[in-house]
């Protein structure tokens, strides 16, 4: 993972091997400068990398939803997934988080790449 960004929210980009990621019937709940997804959407998507907070423990708002898709966008992703931060995750959420490399103690948003 590299990471780059602004001083409270980077974004670490994802290196591993090309897979076949989740997919589901989400529809986005929001649209900044990319779409905001709570779920996995329809769409096949490759996994460009993660956005996340530098200090554990923030719990996201609106702004900083914006701020994220902002990022998103930048890195070239055209949509996020909010994950939020430890609770009980399904095991493909878990499964998810381990592969990309998210921590369980930060609300991270996933940069997708439309295919």
């Amino acid at each position: 993972m590299l990471s780059a960004g602004c001083e409270q929210m980077q974004m670490a980009k994802y290196t591993g091997e090309k897979k076949a990621w989740p997919t589901g019937s989400s529809i986005s709940d929001a649209v900044f400068a990319v779409p905001v997804f709570r779920g996995w959407p329809e769409r096949q998507y490759d996994v460009l990398g993660y956005v996340q907070f530098n200090k554990p423990n923030v719990d996201w708002n609106q702004g900083d939803m914006k701020q994220a898709a902002a990022m998103a966008k930048e890195n070239g992703g055209d949509a996020i997934i909010m994950i939020p931060k430890g609770g009980a995750q399904t095991p493909t959420v878990a499964s998810l988080c381990k592969d990309v490399g998210i921590s369980g103690d930060r609300t991270a948003a996933v940069v997708l790449k439309w295919k």
